[in-house]
């Protein structure tokens, strides 16, 4: 079960005291409490804790949220708690990007039912807010028992569906199996199902789940570990795992469905067994720390193979796509027939989306890719983007894509790929014929980058690793125009991740005392020239610096006269003043120094 409840906060006219209230007490579920329910809203009442319980809980949850005692309001006819609402996927994320109108720390906003309308205005308090903290703490271990009502109210509608997938194909590669597999999943659904239609869990409901705790878990282990398997299996480079999927698609399948009928029955067994836990007046006291580790540990469990189950249908559902996008006609073997890769796909994809319902997520498939800096010489070949959407590693945007040539594959050309943590290098043929990618690095790891024009030849993009020295270079179309100016944003771009860690920095004492001791013995340093006291280059100092002085005109120095020699120091001061500005050239002759004069 799931409620499309959706909440806006800037859309709707909300008046100063909203008929209802939310508090969410984790992601996505939250306590509802008002004097009637609205239609089109999907509750879960309190049904399978004792009455107790469900008492106490709920006027804890009004008690810290700020609404008062649920039974004292109750006696004067004010809001009540009346259940628990599910809130959409879509509203979650909403949310989260969403600023909603405020009013005494309460979110304020209008609830929306399945029917798209507006069912009522209403103030929450979301899971990460002020009032549901303090609803947390105040809780305790009892608290997880909300979650159960979710739980319970939902496991039907969810299995009847996934059950019906890939049924024929589990039955197929797990005959011995399939009948304790069938047998665990009716045994607790029926449980489900007496549970609902009485709103207990009592003794004659939960005792023949007791007894097969033992093949529960059997089962549980058995196909986790299948799944186990093929994840390690599939933790390789692309072509091998390519070629495991063409191999082993049909027992994935089966090893993958098996897995959640396993592990819903398992599941379904605990939650059942909490609730018939939580039913126990006479030990409430003891029973609440044992119902807290069995939540916790149940939730942890199911969390984990969850995990497992969703990694392994990610990458199965990538490579059956990439395959549908490759040229040639793509079949996979079954044991009754082949199957064509689109079917496959539909397949994987189908399974992917039943696991994302049990875990009440989205199902997130990699998005298009549409890169802001493209640089072809016309525009990129039409499935080369369908491709990379699938073979490009993780869930990242392709932020630029470029036609290069790379040395060292000789006789094709290459695709250069940025992303916003990596970039790749590969042959076309190998991503376009075999959708795989050659090479990638990490961004962090760039060392260096150069941009080259080479006048008649297109520009050249030097890109220094840690590990490796890469040198791209762009067909001639390249060199002028919108090309060349693309060409260098994409230098650019990967220049902005340029770094040298202080892990590779080195400092040597052959250089820095050399330094230190050049610094020291220098008292002026102008445009690169050491000089004296007097302004002038002086000895070897000034037949090093000559050849990195730029080039003047040559000036022939003017006669002067002896007496004029008694301001010789100042005007030679001036002199090498403008001599550092490029202003005279450098004078001719003369030891130590001293410029070439003339006797009149």
């Amino acid at each position: 079960m799931q409620s499309s409840v959706e909440m806006s906060g800037g859309d709707v006219a909300v008046s100063s005291e909203p008929a209802m209230s939310l508090v969410e007490v984790e992601e996505g579920l939250a306590v509802l409490f008002a004097d009637e329910i609205p239609e089109d809203l999907d509750v879960v009442p309190f049904g399978i804790m004792n009455a107790q319980a469900g008492k106490a809980l709920a006027d804890k949850v009004a008690l810290a949220a700020g609404l008062g005692n649920v039974a004292a309001q109750g006696a004067q006819g004010a809001v009540a708690a009346q259940g628990l609402v599910k809130l959409a996927p879509q509203t979650l994320e909403a949310l989260k990007a969403a600023k909603p109108m405020m009013s005494e720390g309460w979110n304020l906003g209008a609830l929306v039912g399945e029917n798209g309308k507006i069912a009522a205005q209403i103030r929450w308090a979301p899971a990460a807010g002020a009032q549901s903290a303090q609803v947390l703490s105040s809780l305790g271990p009892a608290g997880a028992l909300l979650a159960l009502q979710v739980q319970l109210a939902s496991i039907s509608r969810r299995v009847d569906e996934n059950i019906e997938l890939t049924r024929d194909v589990l039955q197929a590669i797990h005959q011995d199996q399939w009948a304790t597999l069938l047998g665990l999943y009716e045994t607790t659904m029926r449980a489900v199902r007496e549970a609902k239609a009485t709103g207990v869990v009592n003794d004659h409901i939960f005792t023949p789940l007791a007894t097969r705790d033992a093949d529960l878990r059997k089962q549980k282990r058995l196909f986790s570990s299948f799944v186990r398997e093929h994840v390690a299996a599939l933790d390789t480079d692309a072509q091998n795992r390519r070629a495991y999927i063409e191999k082993s698609i049909e027992r994935i399948f089966a090893d993958v469905h098996g897995m959640l009928m396993a592990e819903g029955s398992w599941y379904r067994a605990q939650v059942l067994r909490a609730a018939h836990i939580s039913r126990d007046e006479a030990n409430a006291a003891e029973n609440e720390n044992l119902l807290a580790e069995l939540i916790t540990s149940s939730k942890r469990e199911h969390e984990q193979a969850m995990d497992e189950i969703e990694r392994l249908l990610a990458t199965l559902e990538r490579h059956c796509n990439l395959m549908v996008e490759l040229p040639g006609e793509f079949s996979l073997p079954f044991s009754s027939k082949r199957r064509s890769v689109q079917d496959t796909a539909a397949m994987a994809g189908a399974l992917a989306e039943r696991a994302a319902e049990l875990r009440e997520r989205h199902c997130s498939k990699p998005a298009e890719l549409d890169p802001t800096l493209r640089v072809f010489h016309k525009s990129a070949p039409e499935n080369l983007l369908r491709i990379l959407r699938w073979a490009v590693p993780g869930d990242e945007p392709l932020l630029a894509l470029a036609d290069v040539n790379l040395d060292r594959f000789v006789g094709d050309n290459a695709y250069l790929g940025v992303t916003p943590t990596r970039f790749f290098v590969s042959r076309q043929s190998s991503v376009r014929k075999q959708g795989m990618i050659d090479d990638e690095f990490l961004l962090d790891d760039i060392r260096y980058v150069r941009f080259v024009e080479r006048g008649k030849s297109g520009p050249a993009l030097d890109i220094i690793t840690a590990e490796e020295n890469l040198r791209l270079t762009f067909d001639g179309w390249a060199r002028t125009g919108p090309e060349l100016e693309s060409a260098r944003r994409l230098g650019d771009v990967l220049a902005t991740a340029m770094n040298l860690p202080d892990s590779e920095k080195r400092t040597d004492p052959l250089l820095s005392e050399r330094a230190r001791d050049a610094g020291a013995g220098e008292r002026v340093r102008t445009s690169g020239q050491i000089t004296s006291d007097m302004g002038l280059p002086t000895g070897r100092a000034r037949a090093r610096c000559s050849r990195v002085t730029p080039t003047a005109p040559s000036v022939r120095p003017l006669p002067v006269r002896s007496a004029d020699r008694v301001q010789g120091g100042q005007r030679a001061s001036e002199e090498g003043h403008r001599r550092s500005r490029g202003q005279v050239g450098r004078p001719a002759g003369g030891r130590g120094g001293r410029p070439a004069v003339e006797e009149p």
